[in-house]
């Protein structure tokens, strides 16, 4: 069992890290830096749109992968009779979901707007995808504030 259980902490750690690296360097590093290396805007929202074609697809299987083998270690350290442990726990599993609906919505709403957008509309675009992109990393944050907080307390 102790094997399973650190290759699932293993599973779960590397698949957030992943979630959590892509969103973070693509906000605070590509973005902006793509952004000044432009003359036109039209290029940066082409270019910007190039480099996250069929990412999605990548994207929401790392959060598949971190949201099951979540679930799994759930199930392997369950302690019902901890009811902090099971607030920590009801939470992060909301800041997942929350997470996954917040990627759904900028994947298969936002982007294809902005993709189709009109340049007058770039910078509206361009203004809302900067605050999703930043909510992403809150949560992401969040994530795994709330599970190193979870193992804190399972092992008190």
């Amino acid at each position: 069992m102790k094997t399973l259980e650190q290759f699932l902490f293993w599973v779960h750690g590397m698949s957030a890290a992943a979630w959590f690296g892509a969103i973070f360097y693509r906000t605070l590093v590509i973005d902006g830096k793509a952004y000044t290396f432009f003359d036109k805007q039209a290029d940066y929202e082409h270019f910007s749109t190039h480099l996250a074609h069929n990412m999605r697809y990548f994207v929401t299987a790392g959060l598949l992968v971190c949201g099951l083998s979540g679930f799994a270690l759930v199930g392997l350290k369950w302690d019902g009779s901890n009811i902090a442990w099971l607030a920590l726990m009801t939470a992060k599993a909301s800041v997942w979901l929350a997470a996954c609906v917040l990627f759904t919505y900028v994947s298969w709403v936002h982007w294809p707007w902005r993709a189709c957008a009109a340049p007058d509309e770039f910078a509206r675009y361009r203004t809302q995808g900067q605050r999703l992109a930043l909510g992403m990393v809150a949560l992401a944050g969040t994530g795994f504030a709330l599970g190193q907080a979870c193992r804190a307390i399972a092992s008190v």
